[in-house]
């Protein structure tokens, strides 16, 4: 059967082909090389069978979806293993290495030594991947051919083996997992049972990487570098660099926005395949239990996997506020990274992690930001004491705060909108921007699948998991935000590992007990464990530790110097309960805390610990000091 093989979905450049007509191929096994810019990609067959035709020469530009190549054959392999006499010399071939050649990096065994069937007696290094090399056949190994570090081409005859009339069973067929949803749930769920064995194909409606990739923490993280660049050359002088004229070029913001995201896709949809996945590009719902349909491009595609893994995500939430509706000027988050100019005033609807980090963002561009919250506070998972501190750092910045203040209706202008709001006192006041920005919360994307054909419980809106993340229909998994957990990408990604391994046999369990949150403020905020006002709620002895990063040399080298390291340890056993960072470089220095916590750390153990000079992780060794009242450098 004639199978054609495609390029990416985007246009690429052709590199060299590794096959010509004729060539007898197997699945997995590379037909040529493309340039998707700088970055160099195998294209690999789907089938077992002999190439017919090859298009595009070296150099050829190849559009995307093109037809590159043509396969006689089939996506099973039909030889199967034949019996052998005793005594009869068979011939060990390299035939599954994970690239065209490789170098012979150890051999397992030597002539004379007994070999079990399958048992590996050569290793490859495939570039950074290492391919075993192993007979089908027991017996004794005769001959070894190349030497240590010789090349080896895919196919050569490495090795001969005596046989002594054993044989390796037939092999089972591999577990077929469909993961829906290529985020950083759904890939990294494909990547690991990819890795345990699996047959895995990933169903993206869009492009891979999902919310985090495309929409969110790289995009928004890309634009507050942007914001924090810009900052440093309008305050270079304070280092002694001078910058005669410092130009905002928006749409050069924009442009490294897009390509940090498209080089980071490009890397995850490399990885998904380096490990045997496919990616289709569509629709998935359920039909039954087990059972799929997708609606892709060329029509409606049916499956039945083993197991399914759901990692679909979720999307803003946009509330019922009369002439939200068709606002043009109103934007959720994703409106907010995509602007194709910088507005000159902006309104955010929301004081929650979404809504402060693209405040700062804007605000450092010289954006005039308001921000207007329902509650009494910003940040409300965040420490108290740290997150009035932020507040404060911010109006120092520009940014206007109005709490406990309720939205009652927006109004188009001609120049953007009105918020119609109600303030604390009862009092109504109207605010106008250029672009009002909605950011009060996400929904999971679960409508659509038709989770009901297939029997899937939900509760509030989210896919009910237990924690190996199985939904309540066998052989079904829930990952990420779909299911209501911690809406974090690390978070996902930690499920999917759970999920594919619990898919492929393990007993794993997820425990978000110990899991970091940061905010990618200026300056960042982060914390790990619980905050002051649980220790209170729960009735804990704890006692607490604080620094100033003023008194950290590197942050004021930096010019970092704002905000606080506070420790919340337990009064009797000295146990770290939270770590909560406000400053520089606090995303990165909490993994410290959470490693500490994990490990049923104590204060004396962070404070035993040797920290490198200068550095902002020092800081957390003098707040831990803190805590017994002995900091060095504060008072």
């Amino acid at each position: 059967m004639k199978q054609d093989i495609t390029a990416a979905k985007v246009p690429t450049v052709m590199k060299n082909w590794v096959v010509k007509p004729g060539d007898e191929v197997s699945k997995g096994d590379p037909l040529c090389y493309v340039m998707l810019g700088t970055i160099k990609r195998t294209v690999s067959s789907k089938f077992y069978g002999k190439v017919i035709e090859t298009k595009f020469a070296e150099g050829d530009k190849i559009p995307g979806g093109e037809i590159i190549c043509v396969i006689d054959g089939t996506e099973e392999k039909s030889n199967e293993l034949k019996p052998v006499e005793p005594g009869t010399v068979v011939q060990v071939t390299a035939d599954n290495l994970m690239g065209p050649s490789g170098l012979v990096k150890e051999w397992y065994k030597q002539p004379g030594e007994k070999v079990e069937p399958k048992e590996p007696i050569l290793a490859v290094a495939v570039g950074k991947l290492t391919a075993e090399v192993s007979c089908p056949y027991g017996g004794t190994v005769k001959e070894i051919m190349p030497d240590i570090d010789a090349k080896v081409n895919k196919g050569d005859v490495v090795a001969s083996v005596v046989a002594d009339g054993s044989m390796a069973g037939p092999e089972l067929p591999k577990p077929k997992v469909v993961v829906i949803g290529g985020g950083p749930g759904g890939y990294v769920a494909a990547i690991r049972a990819g890795q345990l064995g699996a047959e895995v194909t990933v169903i993206e409606k869009e492009r891979m990487g999902g919310t985090c990739l495309n929409r969110g923490c790289i995009p928004t993280k890309a634009l507050l570098h942007s914001a924090e660049v810009y900052q440093t050359a309008v305050n270079a002088a304070k280092a002694g660099v001078k910058i005669p004229s410092v130009e905002l070029d928006w749409d050069g913001v924009q442009k490294n926005r897009r390509s940090v995201s498209s080089t980071l896709i490009v890397g995850v949809e490399g990885l998904v395949e380096a490990n045997g996945g496919s990616i289709i590009k569509g629709t998935a719902t359920f039909t039954g239990p087990k059972s799929l349909t997708v609606k892709t491009a060329y029509g409606i595609k049916t499956y039945e996997p083993d197991k399914i893994i759901i990692a679909t995500g979720s999307s803003p939430a946009m509330p019922p506020i009369p002439g939200l509706a068709g606002n043009d000027a109103c934007i959720d988050s994703t409106g907010a990274l995509q602007m194709k100019k910088l507005p000159k005033s902006m309104i955010i609807v929301g004081g929650g992690v979404i809504g402060i980090e693209l405040a700062c963002a804007y605000a450092a561009f010289g954006c005039k930001v308001t921000i207007v919250e329902m509650m009494d506070r910003l940040m409300p998972v965040m420490d108290l004491e740290l997150t009035l501190k932020a507040q404060k750092i911010m109006e120092e910045h520009g940014i206007e705060f109005f709490l406990e203040t309720q939205v009652l209706s927006f109004e188009k202008t001609a120049n953007g909108s009105k918020v119609l709001t109600k303030l604390k006192s009862g009092e109504e006041k109207v605010f106008e921007a250029e672009k009002v920005l909605v950011a009060v919360g996400r929904k999971s994307n679960i409508a659509g699948l038709d989770l009901e054909k297939a029997g899937i419980e939900t509760e509030r809106g989210h896919i009910v998991v237990n924690d190996k993340m199985e939904t309540n229909v066998k052989d079904v998994y829930a990952i990420g935000d779909c299911v209501g957990k911690i809406m974090l990408a690390h978070t996902a990604s930690t499920m999917g590992e759970i999920a594919a391994e619990n898919a492929m046999g393990m007993d794993e369990h997820y425990d978000e007990s110990v899991c970091p949150s940061c905010v990618y403020m200026l300056p960042e905020f982060a914390y790990v464990g619980i905050n002051e006002e649980q220790a209170k709620a729960q009735g804990l002895k704890y006692k607490v530790g604080r620094f100033p990063m003023q008194a950290n040399g590197k942050s004021l080298i930096m010019e970092e110097k704002d905000g606080w390291i506070k420790i919340i340890a337990d009064k009797e056993t000295n146990k770290i309960l939270g770590v909560h960072i406000l400053g520089a470089r606090a995303t990165d220095v909490i993994a410290e805390s959470a490693m500490a916590m994990k490990m049923g750390a104590t204060v004396d153990d962070m404070i035993n610990t040797i920290h490198a000079h200068p550095t902002v992780a020092e800081a957390m060794k003098e707040a831990a000091m803190a805590v017994e009242k002995r900091a060095i450098h504060f008072k």
